[in-house]
């Protein structure tokens, strides 16, 4: 009976043992089954097809209208498969060469090939997709900026947004295959094409239209720069450095001594007598619009004479014909009766001395101005006056001044972009709220006077063909000398028409010696050119 028991027992407990170890082999079976499935599934990602790439994807940068100025072209590319129905279907498609091409490397290959088609084929063996491509230097690339090899953004709006542009996707063709890398029969390949990856991106303020008209209006620049804004938004329109580069073959300017790859259009330079119209503004806001002065062609400062360009003098000037003739000493004279406090409050109500934000992540050069304190110095003074000493701006951010004066004493920031595009939702930009830097009759009073500029001073290669205009000339010392002599800048700021400003134009040369166009005659050129794109009555 005991005997009994104690079999019973033992029974019992190595019935469970027995469960016990079957379900450890189980568990153990299942760990197994899962690791080795977990690697094969990586063997088929890595090695179980073939991939052909076609491109690389990035976002595009689209013009105000929604025309690219990235990703312009489309081409399609086919993956054929070596066999002779593929073949055949090709013969009428490509050119002979074309075709004795492609033929070859089918032949010497057991796998698929790509090609470029001139239309897309239906044919077993034979997968087409379209792709975007540049295979032209972008447009004012300055601006719109490059890629590196990895595609991602190095400089300008590329490189601002290159986190909205850049994808890590590429579009290809992809086939599976067997253990030995062998395509699988009977098993038809994919094609990857992530297009919305080329959707998303940039709209910037660019007008195709007008960026292709001062692209060519700049050409008589061999250093300088054109900026194209509307007058009343300061939205950039078009804008160009020169020299120019193209933005596919960066490697080729990296050592040119004339700088190509340098933005002339948003660093900063001496401005000369285009920052005349800052001090009128000052003086006007100060009761002194009806300022009265005779040029004898030099005044003493101190200690000094300070010289007019005129060196026999203007004669009897007021502020309307002080700036039509650019008199030096009449403004010379204007900034002591105003205070170096009026004109540096007016200067600081326009911006100057400071960086302009054009969109997220570029902004000009920092302008430099005088410290207030400096400008109780009367020479100090004296040469800011004539935007001359410690004073420099962008050609960009001229744009407020003249802006100001166009729109009733108002402008907005200069910017480059409307809005971006992410996952077909569009957000617009936001360039701030406009500043009022002069009263509505200041600048009423100073768009009639830089218009008299063009039609009876200075200015009279400005005067366009087909519209009015305002606007000033500026010749600018730069401190530098080449052959012993000093180089000068210079410039040409203004807007058209004169009673209406549409558009606001700043031309900027580094080296006037070197100009085969004025400044003026390239304003007037651009105008003309912009005028004959509308059927607005100007």
């Amino acid at each position: 009976m005991q005997n009994r028991i104690w079999w019973r027992f033992f029974a019992r407990r190595s019935a469970i043992c027995y469960f016990v170890l079957i379900l450890l082999f189980f568990a153990g079976f299942l760990r197994v089954a899962v690791i080795a499935r977990t690697d094969y599934a990586e063997v088929l990602k890595s090695h179980g097809r073939l991939k052909l790439e076609i491109t690389n994807l990035r976002g595009t940068i689209y013009d105000c209208n929604m025309v690219p100025l990235t990703n312009r072209k489309t081409k399609i590319i086919a993956a054929v498969s070596p066999t002779k129905r593929a073949k055949d279907a090709l013969k009428t498609v490509l050119s002979d060469k074309e075709y004795t091409d492609l033929c070859e490397r089918l032949d010497s290959s057991d796998k698929p090939v790509l090609c470029e088609l001139p239309e897309e084929v239906v044919c077993d063996g034979i997968m087409c997709t379209t792709v975007f491509y540049d295979d032209e230097p972008v447009l004012s690339p300055h601006t719109i900026g490059y890629v590196n090899s990895d595609n991602k953004g190095i400089s300008g709006i590329q490189a601002a947004y290159d986190d909205l542009l850049y994808s890590k996707n590429s579009a290809y063709f992809a086939y599976a295959c067997d253990g030995l890398g062998n395509i699988l029969s009977g098993v038809q390949g994919e094609i990857f094409n992530d297009t919305s990856a080329v959707a998303n991106g940039v709209v910037s303020t660019l007008d195709i239209n007008i960026q292709n008209i001062i692209e060519e209006t700049a050409n008589p620049l061999t250093k300088g720069a054109v900026v194209v804004a509307e007058a009343d938004t300061l939205k950039i329109r078009g804008i160009v450095s020169r020299p120019n580069f193209d933005n596919l073959d960066i490697a080729n300017y990296l050592n040119d001594p004339s700088s190509p790859l340098f933005n002339r259009a948003i660093n900063s330079y001496a401005v000369g007598s285009a920052f005349k119209p800052c001090v009128a503004a000052a003086a006007i806001e100060n009761n002194l619009g009806n300022t009265k002065y005779t040029c004898i062609g030099n005044m003493q400062i101190i200690d000094r004479l300070f010289n007019c360009h005129e060196r026999t003098g203007h004669g009897f000037m007021t502020l309307e014909y002080a700036l039509a003739n650019s008199c030096n000493t009449y403004f010379f004279n204007l900034a002591l009766k105003t205070g170096g406090s009026g004109v540096y409050k007016m200067a600081d109500s326009l911006h100057f001395g400071r960086k302009i934000k054009l969109c997220d992540g570029v902004y000009t050069a920092n302008c430099t101005i005088p410290q207030k304190d400096k400008l109780q110095n009367e020479a100090h003074l004296a040469n800011f006056s004539i935007g001359q000493g410690d004073f420099t701006a962008s050609p960009v951010s001229m744009l407020t001044l003249y802006s100001a004066i166009a729109n009733g004493g108002k402008y907005h920031m200069p910017s480059l972009v409307e809005g971006t595009y992410k996952e077909g939702t569009f957000t617009k930009y936001n360039s701030g709220y406009p500043t009022k830097a002069m009263n509505e009759a200041t600048a009423e009073s100073l768009k009639k006077y830089l218009q008299t500029v063009i039609t009876e001073g200075t200015g009279a290669a400005a005067l366009p063909k087909t519209v009015t205009a305002a606007g000033k000339t500026a010749t600018a010392q730069t401190g530098k000398f080449e052959n012993g002599k000093e180089i000068l800048s210079s410039w040409f700021c203004g807007f058209f028409p004169a009673d209406k400003p549409k558009y606001i134009i700043i031309v900027f040369c580094e080296n006037s010696s070197l100009q085969t166009e004025s400044c003026a005659e390239i304003f007037a050129k651009t105008a003309d050119k912009i005028v004959s794109l509308s059927v607005d009555k100007y």
